[in-house]
């Protein structure tokens, strides 16, 4: 390529072009990418990131063309999008199916007793495809309640939860299966010319594929009512939020030489990242990460947490060259592309969403308008889980090292003392001396005692065992018997912390 002053790029082939300009020293300064509709628009994207030199591979934009690939990756393997259309296609194959059946005779319980020409036979399937429109409408209109019932009891954020694991999601692919089945069949009646009245098996099925939809939507409604109960909302939250950012995490560093000691720290010679876009940090693909880290011959050092919110352009972290000189300035964009930057705050995989959530529950029980300490205690107990649960995760700062030991790429992340302060803080000012608050914030701390990844998270227990005690001398009589088990309770996690001190995983 040189260093010419400008440079393109183009597939005539499907009119896709992408152009940048560059000045005299060689550096991009403007790029602008033009395309029409073509059957190779994927693949003409990776295309272009395989035969484009490493110099120019930032033309797609920083992070445009893998995030959009990811986030379509994401909606295609979302299993509930496939279970409906594969339900719409059932239906309508059923559909096409029986309505060509045109014989004078049929079984009795099967279309012999709906003797119909084809424009009453029409005329019925639009109706129940009418009913089952409103039937539905209906449900949908009773589901809503009990959504903003929750956000406002709960917390807003389990909206999205909730919506991803409801009832009615279980009643939605019959409804699909029945609407492909009637609008397919009367669509196909429509082309035959048959005044003569005949047995219509395909009534028959009309109404036994609407009326097991409208069996699964009851069935489905009556589970909707569990939802207002509070163990199961918070059952809901550790399962949907825990278990699935388990999942990734896990999924994320499988395989990956990963090394807790190391560390990459900043030098004169570093080159700032910056973020792509506005967003919400979901994700940060490691594995990508680190090998566009070693086709560019750099470091690269990933300095802000999942769940945080970042602005276009705000330095998100750092690169330096291997050989300490200066670092190619067109390294940046392709390593910030590496970043999953959304509108929302991800709960699959961001497990301080989950807590922050549980948090929420805690805190609206102890506000003066609700004042319900059980329901903060229940909260604060799966708070305990949860720990326990992330505990056994690698937690804190992912490093991958290479083969003599050094850092390769770096992605900062939360330590399990961090989660403890984002689990406490909340429920210890709203619940200022409610023994039972205080109680189950001990548990936790009995909890974070086993399962501390070092000296610091026991130190942090620790702490938190004091805080408890402070706040119980302060806020209320030592003689009541609540705060003499509350005692009891200090000193036995005082206890497993020194044990798991004495003894460290």
């Amino acid at each position: 390529m040189g260093r010419a002053a400008g440079w393109a790029l183009a597939r005539t082939d499907c009119d896709w072009a992408v152009r940048v300009s560059l000045n005299s020293r060689g550096e991009g300064v403007s790029s602008r990418a033009t395309g029409r509709r073509c059957g190779a628009g994927r693949g003409t994207a990776e295309w272009l990131l395989q035969v484009a030199p490493p110099e120019v591979i930032f033309l797609l934009g920083p992070g445009g063309s893998s995030m959009v690939d990811r986030r379509l990756r994401r909606l295609l393997l979302e299993p509930y999008w496939l279970v409906l259309l594969g339900a719409l296609a059932v239906g309508g194959v059923l559909g096409l199916w029986l309505a060509r059946e045109q014989s004078d005779t049929a079984s009795p319980l099967f279309g012999l007793a709906w003797r119909k020409d084809i424009s009453d036979t029409r005329s019925a399937l639009t109706a129940l495809f009418g009913v089952q429109l409103t039937v539905l409408t209906l449900v949908l209109s009773l589901n809503a309640p009990v959504i903003q019932s929750a956000a406002n009891q709960y917390s807003p954020r389990l909206v999205p939860l909730y919506l991803k694991s409801a009832p009615l999601r279980a009643a939605i692919p019959w409804f699909c299966l029945s609407s492909g089945y009637l609008l397919v069949a009367v669509r196909e009646l429509g082309f035959m010319v048959d005044t003569a009245e005949r047995p219509r098996p395909v009534l028959s099925g009309a109404f036994l594929v609407v009326a097991c939809a409208l069996l699964a939507l009851v069935a489905c409604l009556v589970r909707t009512f569990r939802y207002m109960r509070v163990e199961r909302v918070l059952g809901l939250v550790q399962e949907l939020v825990v278990s699935a950012a388990e999942r990734r995490i896990r999924a994320r560093l499988h395989r990956l030489p990963l090394d807790p000691a190391a560390s990459l720290p900043w030098s004169p010679g570093a080159l700032a990242l910056t973020a792509p876009a506005s967003g919400y940090l979901a994700e940060v693909d490691l594995r990508r990460l680190t090998r566009l880290a070693r086709q560019w011959r750099v470091r690269a050092r990933i300095d802000v947490l999942v769940g945080d919110y970042v602005d276009a352009g705000d330095v998100i972290g750092w690169v330096v060259a291997d050989a300490g000189g200066p670092v190619d300035p067109h390294a940046s964009p392709a390593l910030s592309s590496t970043l999953d930057l959304t509108a929302a705050r991800e709960p699959d995989c961001d497990p301080a969403l989950g807590i922050r959530i549980l948090v929420d529950v805690a805190n609206r029980a102890l506000s003066s308008s609700s004042n319900d300490a059980y329901t903060a205690r229940q909260a604060l107990q799966q708070v305990r889980s949860v720990l326990r649960r992330l505990g056994r995760l690698p937690l804190g700062d992912w490093n991958v090292v290479d083969a003599d030991g050094q850092v390769r790429a770096s992605v900062a992340g939360m330590y399990l003392r961090d989660f403890l302060f984002l689990s406490v803080d909340g429920p210890l000012q709203y619940g200022t001396g409610n023994s039972e608050v205080l109680e189950e914030v001990l548990q936790i701390a009995f909890a974070m005692g086993r399962s501390a990844h070092d000296a610091e998270d026991l130190a942090a227990a620790h702490s938190l065992v004091t805080r408890v005690l402070a706040d119980a001398a302060a806020h209320g009589a030592p003689e009541r018997e609540c705060f003499h088990r509350l005692l009891r309770e200090a000193k036995r996690a005082r206890l497993s912390l020194e044990l798991a001190t004495a003894s460290p995983q």
